[in-house]
């Protein structure tokens, strides 16, 4: 069996396609150049491997700085637990290079989410640029928005996140550094020529181990044509890439329904939705719904409106009991007309989980999604939360760390790793994502937050003080320092501490809206029961999105148990129940 599939050296197992290494601390993703050093090693195990020899299968183009070989080594013994002094597993031989001192053992991997063989390797969709100064720059955006979530659909390729992708918007970097950044194998580049409706795509597949051009396609028509372009471009990638489509399907079956000028708007909506910012996202919504004015039967516009007004909740920028309802509207009529819509999949399986706390439910709709976009990121992330909070940790690990593949230079990727990492308890592992995280964006203020609460978790009180002092508070009423300041002193101890902070952020609350999940949070860290289970209560009557992790969450340990903690943490009645339960009802009043 070939090594990529799995192989066990020692007491660790290494799943190269995950890009795991598994041993009895626990699982640790290793990055993919340090993997293929490792597969290299393994390939000729108990020889020595010159650094020459490494680097011309690693890095077959040959840009590689001095010390690229030796951080992967250096990660590698941290995930195997090797001391370069006395080394059990990876051996340096002096002015040679290096030798993998035991055994290696194929290994018969179970088919995990994250297992599954990709002989394409793995792909980047690279911002499309705008050539023509009469254009519009949406266009050439939305466009690679597009192209990259037909492609996610590819069977057995890896597709890098377009969040990753957008890194190298500006063109700086070659595609060798593109390459060792995010372990992708082939690129696709591309340009727009627009004149009005007149549209020309210029497209090329490249695989970046050898920098040579796979194909060119030109495209050229109207927008209206705009889809069909797009698949058939798709589909030249698949071939070249031994690939295929899953389900063979298009993804907007219903595109030709579109006038120019709703496709600009379909465009433009996808874009600003890319962004993730409140105001971007509510004029993503204004465009969908211009979309559907002029196309009411045009499912993507509607599932991609439902997801905006989700992210919106999610945000806490708008309450629930405002527009949860206008979501699932939007939801279920994109559903109705397309049962087989990936993103919409995807999103009633948020849906499911973060308000009906339905679980059963909503890892139904996203393996069905998974199964139509198999590199669908976001559904990932949803499957390894649902995993989590119903106790399958080692599952968990297992999407997170594969969305995590698919982008390794998103700063919120990174940070979602450490979540799931303190759900599971491991401290170490969790610090050390959100370092990670914090290398790609130093200053983002949430995993400074969350990196002093896993310090102090893990025992470095010190540092995780010194974290949290380093950060802030940004003036009297920071509600996410506070909060955290009462999570980390009672970490380390000091409940009277966290007490205090607790009693801050309640005079905050009176000022400022403070989410009843932080309150909560603060108040169980200071010792205080019944306010936490107040507050936990508030949370749960304003369906709050933390919800869900109810069970999970550390700062609740202590509540598990109390009467009250249990019907908080209690399911959701099942949407047909309650129903049956209200008609039930209009029938006892009216009798």
């Amino acid at each position: 069996m070939a090594l990529e599939h799995g192989f066990r050296i020692g007491t660790y197992e290494v799943l190269p396609l995950q890009g795991r290494i598994r041993g009895p601390a626990g699982t640790q993703r290793v990055e993919p150049k340090a993997m293929q050093v490792l597969l290299e090693l393994a390939r000729h195990a108990g020889e020595p491997r010159s650094r020459r020899q490494i680097e011309e299968v690693v890095w077959p183009r040959g840009f590689v700085s001095e010390d690229a070989l030796t951080r992967c080594i250096r990660q590698l013994r941290r995930a195997l637990g090797d001391d370069p002094k006395a080394p059990i597993c990876i051996e340096t031989i002096a002015t040679h290079g290096y030798r993998l001192c035991v055994p290696v053992q194929p290994l018969v991997v179970a088919a995990e989410p994250a297992a599954a063989a990709r002989p394409g390797g793995s792909l980047i969709v690279l911002p499309f640029v705008q050539v023509s100064p009469e254009g519009e720059a949406f266009v050439a955006e939305g466009l690679t928005e597009l192209l990259h979530l037909r492609l996610c659909a590819l069977q057995g390729v890896r597709i890098v996140s377009r969040t990753t992708a957008m890194r190298f918007r500006h063109g700086s970097a070659t595609l060798a550094e593109i390459g060792a950044q995010t372990g992708a194998d082939w690129a696709v580049e591309g340009a727009v020529i627009q004149a009005g409706e007149r549209l020309q795509v210029i497209a090329r597949l490249v695989d970046v181990r050898t920098d040579a051009h796979v194909w060119a396609a030109d495209c050229t028509g109207t927008l209206r044509g705009l889809f069909e372009a797009l698949d058939e471009i798709a589909g030249r990638i698949a071939t070249a890439i031994h690939s295929r489509l899953a389900a063979d399907r298009k993804v907007d079956r219903t595109a030709p329904a579109l006038d120019a000028q709703a496709l600009r708007d379909y465009l433009r909506g996808r874009h600003l939705m890319s962004r993730r910012t409140v105001p971007a996202l509510r004029d993503a919504i204004a465009a969908f719904a211009a979309v559907a004015d002029a196309a009411p039967d045009f499912a993507p516009a509607l599932a991609s409106r439902a997801e905006c007004e989700l992210l919106l909740m999610h945000y806490g920028a708008a309450e629930p009991a405002a527009l949860l309802a206008t979501c699932e509207e939007h939801l279920g009529r994109a559903l109705a007309l397309d049962p087989d819509l990936g993103i919409g999949l995807s999103l009633r399986g948020a849906l499911n989980f973060f308000f009906a706390l339905d679980f059963e439910a909503a890892e139904r709709d996203l393996r069905r999604a998974l199964a139509l976009l198999p590199s669908y990121g976001l559904a990932m992330v949803q499957f390894a939360s649902v995993a989590a909070v119903t106790h399958r940790f080692d599952e968990a690990a297992a999407w997170i760390g594969h969305a995590v593949l698919l982008d390794p230079l998103d700063v919120g990727v990174n940070m979602n790793l450490g979540d799931h990492m303190m759900l599971q308890r491991r401290w170490p592992q969790a610090v050390q994502a959100l370092q990670r995280a914090l290398e790609l964006a130093p200053g983002h203020r949430p995993s400074q937050l969350r990196l002093a609460w896993a310090l102090a978790q893990d025992g470095q009180g010190g540092a995780a003080r010194d974290a949290l002092a380093a950060c802030g508070p940004e003036g009297a009423g920071d509600a996410a320092w506070f909060e955290h300041a009462a999570l980390v002193e009672a970490a380390c101890g000091r409940v009277d501490a966290a007490a205090a902070h607790h009693d801050a952020l309640v005079r905050i609350a009176r000022d400022t809206r403070v989410s009843a999940w932080a309150l909560a949070r603060a108040a169980a860290a200071a010792g205080r029961r019944a306010q936490a289970l107040a507050a936990l209560e508030a949370a749960r009557g304003g369906r709050s999105t933390s919800l869900p992790f109810l069970r999970v969450t550390s700062a609740f340990d202590a509540l598990h148990g109390d009467p009250r903690f249990e019907a908080i943490a209690a399911p959701l009645p099942r949407r047909a129940e309650a129903q049956a339960g209200q008609r039930v009802g209009r029938r006892e009043r009216a009798g």
